[in-house]
């Protein structure tokens, strides 16, 4: 909390401006007390949190919170400053009572109110959907932008995710992610996530400092190349094949003895129709093979008989259920489990392993063999993005 209220009624808050050494005189000669429930709070001054007003004692007061680092208030007034700087109006921790939150900033552009968040510390997805949708239930705009101390990057366009990474894909329209760093000034788009496995994400990456975007819109609606993004899906599919994960989950495991025992594939050598990348299926938390393992069993499995989208979705739908793929939360939809499965479809019709017979009525093709060696399995992914 940055603001008080003074013995004399005055509100006070902690700014740039004034130095420790004043806060100090203040804090000697006055109390404070909070503008929500009027309870006196303390002015801290200490070494590694930025200065803030806590309450005196254990209080179920909405503003009542622990001090916030350094390199988050760095970032939220350096947010503010930037849509300043825009030509906008921005307010620092504006309290919405109705709700009971502050978001870090809010600002109004012709008729639409928005509540930028900048979250530095993991937080679990539900807590970040109770607090998105009480944003929106107040009217606000939610926009989460993520501290780039929380970016972790494996490699050229690799990264892993925590639940905040993923609570926030969860609530973002165009399943995009917004970093921002206070010390380098720069803000980070990930885009066109594909999912490899848990730790594994591909992600089209973009670094611009804010004085790129001349509106806030223009930071919403970032777009990149995914050329690079194809190249680093083929080399995580090749790290499977030459050193395949020695621990695995009860699921991995399961697909692993199917295609051992009944298709005669070792896992180095799955089918390259189990690696097949779609933004869509971030939705799912079991790696890409598995989910895809999973569908392409069950219709290989079929035979002569036909496949449609209908049955693909009960086939998951039953996977799901037993626990052989796990779904990453709790509210996905049929319609997007289905969005899912049409746009793999769409993909195995595109390499040759399906073929429609009929509208809405596919079929596997008959010449279908497995891979035996490391360069064949080489050779078939190259196909992918052809």
């Amino acid at each position: 909390m940055n603001a008080a209220i003074m013995e004399n009624g005055k509100l006070i808050r902690i700014t740039q401006h004034l130095t420790k050494r004043r806060l100090e005189h203040v804090r000697a000669t006055c109390k404070f007390y909070c503008p929500e429930c009027r309870q006196e709070v303390l002015l801290k001054l200490g070494e590694h949190r930025v200065h803030h007003f806590a309450h005196k004692q254990l209080s179920a007061c909405p503003l009542a919170s622990t001090g916030e680092t350094a390199y988050h208030h760095a970032g939220k007034m350096a947010l503010k400053d930037w849509l300043t700087q825009l030509g906008y109006e921005p307010l620092l921790e504006k309290y919405v009572s109705n709700i009971q939150q502050r978001p870090d900033v809010t600002v109004a552009i012709e008729n639409k109110s928005y509540a930028i968040e900048f979250q530095c510390a993991n937080i679990s997805w539900k807590e970040l959907h109770k607090r998105t949708e009480g944003l929106r239930a107040a009217g606000l705009y939610p926009i989460w932008i993520i501290g780039a101390n929380r970016l972790k990057r494996m490699g050229g366009q690799l990264f892993s995710f925590s639940s905040i990474h993923w609570g926030i894909l969860r609530q973002s329209k165009n399943r995009r992610l917004i970093f921002y760093c206070p010390i380098q000034n720069r803000f980070i788009h990930l885009d066109q996530l594909l999912v490899f496995q848990q730790t594994k994400i591909c992600a089209s990456m973009t670094v611009r400092p804010p004085s790129a975007y001349r509106q806030l819109s223009a930071l919403l609606s970032v777009s990149s190349s995914n050329h690079q993004l194809y190249k680093e899906w083929l080399k995580c599919i090749r790290q499977f094949r030459e050193r395949p994960p020695r621990i695995l989950a009860n699921e991995s495991k399961r697909l692993r003895t199917i295609f051992y025992e009944h298709h005669q594939t070792a896992w180095p050598f799955l089918p390259t129709e189990l690696f097949i990348p779609l933004t869509e299926a971030y939705i799912f938390s079991s790696p890409v093979y598995v989910w895809q393992g999973c569908l392409y069993d069950w219709m290989v499995r079929t035979g002569k008989e036909q496949v449609t989208i209908h049955l693909l979705l009960k086939e998951i739908e039953r996977c799901v259920q037993n626990k052989e793929v796990k779904l990453r939360y709790t509210n996905v939809t049929i319609e997007e489990i289905k969005e899912v499965i049409i746009s793999y479809v769409r993909a195995l019709v595109k390499l040759g392993f399906l073929y429609m017979t009929k509208e809405g009525n596919y079929q596997v093709t008959s010449n279908q063999k497995p891979i035996r060696t490391a360069d064949e399995a080489i050779k078939r992914d190259a196909f992918l993005f052809h």
